[in-house]
């Protein structure tokens, strides 16, 4: 992705936007809720918000939190689980009105890091 997928986005704001509103969603969904119970979800948020930023072309970011292997390496996520992530990742950007383009090349960025996180 490049820079101006950051801004088509909408930038800091809507990204910031987009975590706070996925991790609602995330944390009632009770398939999902029990992979954050240990976690510092504050720091969870600030990590993903700073990947997605980068992710998305953002020239003032960079991701410098832990390797994604060694966060999801013990938590054992499925591949459902995994589906269950894009899919309410989806459902929040088609809240937002964001253009069907750029949903689905976000679905595909986060869904080329399948294999960095799914273990279980």
């Amino acid at each position: 992705m490049d820079q101006n997928v950051f801004d088509s986005f909408g930038g800091d704001g809507q990204i910031s936007d987009l975590i706070d509103q996925f991790y609602y969603k995330v944390l009632f969904d009770q398939s999902l809720r029990g992979k954050f119970l240990k976690s510092d979800m504050t720091r969870v948020r600030l990590q993903q918000k700073t990947f997605f930023a980068q992710m998305f072309g953002c020239p003032h970011t960079k991701y410098t939190g832990k390797d994604l292997i060694e966060v999801h390496k013990n938590l054992n996520i499925t591949n459902q689980q995994f589906d269950r992530f894009l899919h309410h990742l989806k459902c929040i950007l088609t809240d937002m009105n964001k253009p069907t383009e750029l949903i689905d090349e976000i679905l595909k960025k986060v869904d080329s890091h399948r294999k960095l996180i799914v273990f279980g």
